[in-house]
Parts: structure tokens; sequence; C-alpha cells
């Protein structure tokens, strides 16, 4: 039976592999370079309107943080803005916002592939490069222009290293470094200031704001010295320029509250642009612009922020403007309309000539003749907009065929999955609860109010649950009642889905009071990963050291991210710390230094301590003894505020033993669903959600010095995103009583996780499939395709099919 359901599970992987391929192809575009479609000779001839550009391109700058008065310290741009030597913009750009897809926006004036966004990650991939796609830089290098390049290396991703005269790339993905990331491109300035007149572009992105909002969120203590830093940069390029040159400053994307970005929420999607050069002073800037003080307080306005700050444009504008002030062909595949207040800084003629080339280049993208006879800029500009609405809105060229496929094998493999199942389970209470939750689910990813707020329906499930086994079990009200103050403090703990944010949660509180947070962390670490040591010295001794480390490195780590922590938990952790550096000064850089060797030794030990428990047998080591071991791992890879939540799970898996032990003679099928419904409601209140955007990079990179691998890397992000998810799927392992029959529950237990998944998935497939054309499709119902299919994989598979058999197999 096991054979057969692991060979079931593995064909409904590959079904949803086969569906994906054809879901997320590569984008076709046009390929060649353009040239100037409208009176080329006068075109070729006309003098450009700066001859120089800077690109300053500061990774995740949110508007706010440039414009707004209550987090913005961008003193010196604000003052340009004021004597009209800067305009600014919002500048909106389509999800997914993630790097690598609005780079390739900002540069072909594209829009965005949502496979661009998986790409954005794979370190050695070369599909998503541009060499071949036409993009202003290859129209610079056309012209003989000279472009050197310092910072983010996705850039030597996307484009041939000899586009760039000189470049320098720096690790995109190291997040815990936000300071040397930044000062290993600022040091090329001085050199690059004083040598400008053998360069025409230069293009300076830098990282260190968005590892910033990963790790400690948009708000992060670290901002201001980091807005501070970056305004001192563009003043030291501003005042060592002339007015030939144009100096763009912009974020690729924005970020959320928590500092993560992917997804489409107006903190993702709205961007600061603002454009700078002394020339600009003689012209009227912008409309929003004109009698405005910057930096703007919206409160005082009586708006709602929004994000929506200055002139709204989308992200896109800014390549037809960039190539209409250089005087160079507009890119082939750019869907970017020209920014209409930079057409005084033209000829009246070229301005013309510039529009209506730029409405050709747009109807030439959908196969339109173009028609422009005695039409005003003015009724160009409504065209173009109404061209631009269908070309941003155009989807994937879908592979339907592997559609087909993919769906085809799900369709039988469900159909299988489903008679195996009911011929094994017979149509029982539990089947009856399994086929039925699945079907709810499945139902609801027909709607994207429903995807997005998946964490509700859950909510639901979990406490009609309980509710219904209270009315069965009258007299185990008390194990009840547990089970439900439980789920209710996991119900408070985290903001989940997309469309509502609470303040008071249970994270925000013991964020505000972190003497109470340590202590209860503290707490936690000891007593659930000491459950089942008293008994063997050896054992207790493994464990106490694992958690005495464990909660060393979450202090330093805190204390390194200027967090509070009491000091007498500070003293202690600073002892440990001298074991791991050399460095015996009293100060922060002792937990700094600390941080990386410790995390390192930590995992080393925690395999030998494994190794250890497995191999001596006479221990007779408990499952709940390897269940805490791992329990440990997964508060190590938790954000700090989320450690006591593992304590409430301590709670409620204690309650639930006993439940299914006194009163449902420990059933496989029910204890298997119950594992299911609590992976899914844990992960959305541990703070996950549908959306790329809830992705926590923070402890991706624990122990992980910069030369790092890209694959342990994500393997731990799985783990530190996966953490509640993987702690209720090795859960099951503890309450099975029988140990002669341990592999025959084992198979029996992975049947409600088989029928949920392949029910479940037809449902996910045929939603992407209708609503391939929505307008949701890239920021709702990818997603959860890909968090489907990624939960497959890493929790199926890996977790489900590799670690919980390690903790049957060895313990007793």
């Amino acid at each position: 039976m096991l054979k057969q359901i692991i060979t079931l599970l593995l064909a409904q992987f590959a079904a949803i592999f086969i569906f994906c391929c054809g879901f997320f192809p590569q984008k076709n575009v046009l390929k060649g370079t353009a040239d100037f479609t409208l009176e080329s000779s006068v075109q070729s001839e006309s003098k450009p309107v700066f001859d120089k550009l800077v690109l300053i391109v500061i990774d995740a700058l949110r508007s706010d943080f440039v414009f707004e008065e209550s987090i913005s310290n961008f003193k010196f741009v604000h003052s340009l803005i004021n004597d009209g030597e800067a305009w600014g913009f919002t500048a909106y750009s389509n999800p997914p916002t993630v790097t690598l897809p609005r780079l390739k926006g900002i540069t072909t004036g594209s829009t965005p592939n949502f496979l661009d966004a998986i790409l954005n990650v794979a370190e050695d991939d070369l599909s998503s490069n541009l060499k071949e796609q036409d993009s202003w830089l290859k129209q610079f290098v056309r012209q003989g222009k000279k472009i050197r390049f310092f910072g983010d290396d996705t850039w030597l991703k996307l484009f041939p290293v000899d586009f760039f005269q000189e470049y320098e790339g720096t690790n995109s993905f190291f997040v815990s470094d936000f300071e040397q990331v930044d000062l290993n491109v600022t040091r090329h300035l001085p050199h690059q200031l004083e040598t400008q007149n053998e360069w025409d572009g230069l293009i300076l992105h830098y990282l260190g704001l968005d590892h910033i909002g990963h790790k400690g969120g948009s708000r992060s203590v670290f901002m201001p010295s980091k807005h501070k830093e970056m305004d001192s940069v563009i003043k030291e390029i501003y005042e060592n320029v002339d007015e030939d040159t144009l100096v763009c400053i912009m974020g690729d994307h924005g970020m959320n509250d928590v500092g993560n970005h992917g997804g489409s929420s107006p903190g993702e999607t709205s961007s600061a642009l603002v454009m700078i050069s002394k020339k600009l002073k003689r012209f009227q800037p912008p409309l929003h612009q004109r009698g405005l003080h910057l930096p703007i307080n919206m409160e005082l306005q009586g708006r709602e922020t929004n994000y929506d700050y200055l002139t709204k444009i989308q992200q896109v504008d800014f390549v037809p403007t960039l190539a209409t002030l250089f005087n160079i062909p507009i890119p082939k595949n750019n869907v970017g309309i020209i920014i209409p207040d930079f057409l005084q800084l033209l000829e009246n003629k070229i301005a013309a000539i510039k529009v209506e080339d730029n409405f050709n280049q747009l109807a030439s993208i959908l196969g339109r003749t173009p028609g422009v006879k005695n039409e005003s800029i003015g009724q160009l500009f409504e065209q173009m907009r109404d061209l631009q609405e269908i070309l941003t809105k155009s989807a994937t060229n879908y592979k339907y065929n592997i559609l087909a496929i993919g769906f085809g094998m799900l369709i039988i493999i469900a159909a299988i999955a489903l008679w195996y199942g009911i011929s094994i389970m017979q149509l029982s209470n539990s089947g009856l609860l399994t086929i039925s939750l699945s079907l709810i689910l499945g139902f609801a990813m027909f709607g994207s109010s429903f995807v997005e707020e998946e964490h509700q329906i859950w909510w639901w499930i979990i406490t009609g649950t309980l509710l219904l086994s209270q009315l069965c079990l009258r007299k185990a009200y008390k194990l009840h009642f547990i089970c439900l103050v439980c789920t209710r403090l996991i119900r408070g703990w985290n903001n989940s889905g997309q469309k509502y944010t609470y303040n008071n949660t249970i994270f925000e509180l013991l964020k505000a009071n972190p003497g109470i947070q340590w202590y209860l962390n503290l707490l936690t670490i000891f007593a659930v990963g000491m459950r089942g040591t008293m008994r063997d010295r050896l054992s207790f001794v493994l464990s106490f050291s694992l958690c005495a480390l464990c909660g060393s490195y979450k202090v330093s780590w805190a204390i390194v991210n200027r967090e509070y922590v009491p000091f007498w938990i500070q003293d202690i952790a600073f002892k440990s710390c001298l074991f791991f550096t050399e460095d015996q000064s009293n100060g922060v850089e002792v937990f700094n230094k600390a941080l990386v060797p410790m995390a390192q030794f930590f995992f080393k030990y925690f395999i030998v301590c494994l190794a250890i428990k497995i191999s001596a047998s006479k221990m007779g080591v408990t499952k709940v003894n390897l269940f805490s071991m791992f329990s440990i791992l997964l508060m190590l890879q938790s954000p700090s505020a989320n450690i006591p939540i593992f304590l409430v799970f301590e709670a409620l898996r204690s309650a639930l033993s006993r439940l299914f032990k006194d009163h449902y003679n420990s059933n496989s099928y029910l204890i298997s669903l119950s594992s299911l419904i609590l992976q899914y409601f844990t992960f959305f209140q541990f703070g996950g959600t549908n959306s790329i955007a809830s992705i926590d990079l923070s402890n991706a990179y624990n122990g992980v010095p910069e030369n790092y691998n890209i694959y342990l890397v994500g393997f731990m992000m799985f783990v530190s995103n996966f953490a509640p998810t993987i702690y209720w799927s090795l859960y099951k392992s503890t309450i099975s009583s029988s140990e002669d029959h341990k592999w025959i529950l084992y198979a029996e237990q992975k049947i409600p996780f088989l029928i949920f998944n392949c029910i479940v998935g037809v449902f996910l497939l045929i939603a992407c499939y209708i609503f391939r054309f929505h307008l949701f499709v890239w920021s709702v119902f990818s997603p959860k395709l890909c968090y489907f299919a990624s939960w497959n994989i890493f929790m199926n598979i890996i977790i489900e099919c590799g670690l919980e058999p390690i903790v049957r197999a060895f313990g007793t």
C-alpha cells in the first residue's frame, strides 16, 4: 500500500509540474533593434537634451521613503525638488514586484513575465538574458556610448558584460548585509566622477535599503541612516556633474510594511522616481508638484496616502522618456508612454515627432496600422493610454498542449486516488470529512478574494471541526476547551491574508514589550526542546546544550538588529559568543562576529546529536524526544516574536494527543486529517499568505557566509517559512500507538493528504485556466499555483516522505 501511495504522490507532483511548464512559459518578444520610424533623418540630426546619464537604482525605494515627511530622510532631494531642479513621480511597478522582472521593465519598457519572479532567485539562470532583446542600454551601446555599472549583479545576468566599459556586481540575495553591500558600490564614485569625460552612462544599483526591509520592515531602526547615506550619495554625484547630465533616482519596486515584496499591494507597486538636472529649473515642473513644499505630510493635508505622491505614472514610462531625452529609438517591446512634462524640453516640431513615433511603436506591437493624421498631441496621448492598457493586461502565450497533458494526468491520478482512498477508508466519517474539506477548498479556488484570504477558511474549518467533535464527545469538554483556546491564541498571533491588517496582534504586542517576549522565548525554547529527555542523562545534556545554543543565537541576532533584550540575558549570550570569536571587546561587534560561526556550529552539533540519539538504541529514544529536537531547529529558523507560539503548539498537541488516544482510539485517518488542517491553519497564522510578498528571508541566511550556496539558502528559506507546517507534519508520528504496524499506519495517514491535494489541485488548475486572462492572474492565481507546487515538493515529498519516516523509524 505504501509503495502505491508514494507513487501516486510523485505522479501528482509531476502532473502539477507539467501544467506549470505550460502556464509559465517564456514570453514571446520582438527581437532585433528599433530604429526611428518617423522622419528618421530629422530625428537623427536632432541634438539630445542630455549628454550623460547617471541612473541610481535604490532597491525597494517606496514612494513615501522619498516624499513623506513622517518617514523620509532624503533632505537634499527635497531641497532640489523645492528649488525646481528635480521632478518627482510615483511610478507604478507592475507585479510581480521583484528585481529581475522590474529591471526588464525599466530597461526594455516591457511588461513582466511571472516566470521572472521565479528565475529571480536562480543565480546561475541564463534564460532571462536580454542580449537579443531591445533596450535603452542596447541603443546606447549601438550609438557608441560608454556605460559603466556597479551594484546588483542581476544586471550582469540580464545584459552581456561587453555592454559595460567597467563593471562590478554585488550579490543581491545576502540580505544579512546592508552596509558593505552599498559601500562596495559607493567606493567607485570618486574615480568615476573624476573620469566622467570617459563615460556616457553610469548605473549604480544599491541593495542595502531592500535588505533592511527584509530584516526589519519598512520602519526598521536602520532605515533613517540608510536614507541619509543614499541622500549623501545623490548629493555627491549632483554637485560634481553639469547641467547636461541627467541624474535619475528610482526604486525598482516598493515594499510592504513587513519589508517584503513580490505582490500587488499599493506599497509594493509604488516606487519613487526623481529626475534631477540643473536644466530642469528653467521649465515648468509637473502640475502636481507646483506649489508643494517637500517633504509632504499627507495626514495634515487630510488625504489618504495609498503611496500616491505628486504625479503618478507607469514605471515603464521611464523608458520612452529616457529615449526621447537622449534621442535614441524607443525599444521595440516598450509599452511605456513619454512623460508629457518632459516634452517642453524639446523643440515643438521634435516633440510632436517623438510622440507620434511612440504611438507608432505601441501600435506595431499590437499589429495595428498607425493612423494619426491631423490628430493633436493630446489626442495621441489618449490613444496611447488605451493602447498601453491593452498591452499591460495582455497575458503570456500559454502552451495549451502542455496544460492539457498536465491537467489530464492530474484528473486520472485524482480519480485513482479517490477510488483507492474510498476503498480503504470505506466512506467512514473521516473519509467524508476529507472529501468535504477538499471540495470546500477546491471551490474556494474560483474566488480571488477566497485565495487572498484563505486563512479565514482554515479558521472556520478548525473551529467547526472542534465544535463538531465536542457535540460527538460531550464528556471531553475540557480537552476541547483547551484546543479552542489554543487555536484562538494562534489565530490572533499574526496578521495574515492580503486585504486587512490589525495592529493588536500578539506578535506586535510582544515586539512592543521585548522584556516579556524574551522571557517567553527562553521558556518556550527550553520547555519545548527538553520534552521527553528527563529519563536519560545523555539525552538531557544533548537537548539542553542545543536549547542553550538556540537561545544564544536568537539573542545575538536580536542585539545585532538593535532589538532590546534584558541585560542579564545579554550577558549570558555574550559569554557564549566569546567561544566563537577572538574579539574581546564589549560592543555589538562581538555578537555580530559570532553570529555566523555560532549558527554553523549549531547545525553541525544538531546533526551530531541526532546521529547519537538514533545510533544509541539502548537509550530507547522516543518519538517525542526526536520531535522535540526538530522543534528546536524550527524555533531557530523562526522570527523571535513567533517563538512563543510553539508553546501554544505544545499545549494544543498535548490536548489533541489525549483526545485521539482516549476518545478516538488513535484513528490514523482522523490524526492525519487534523495534521492537514493544522498545517495550513498555522502556516497562515505564522504570517504566511498566498502572495510572494510574504516570503520571509530574514532567517534564510542563519550561519551563511558571504560566499553562500543558493540551494542551501533556498532550503533554509523553506524551513523558515514552513516551520509550523513541519511541526504539525511530524506531530502525527508522536501519536501513533502501535509499533508493530507503524508503516501501515504511516501509509494510511498519507491517504487524506493524497485525496486533498488531488481534488484541490484539479480545481486550482481549472481556475488558473479559466482566469488566465483575468486581471488578477499574476497577483493571485499564479502565486497560489506556485505555492501549491512548492507545498507538494517540499512538504508532501521532502518532509512527509523524507523526514517523518526518520522520526517513525528510530523513535519508540
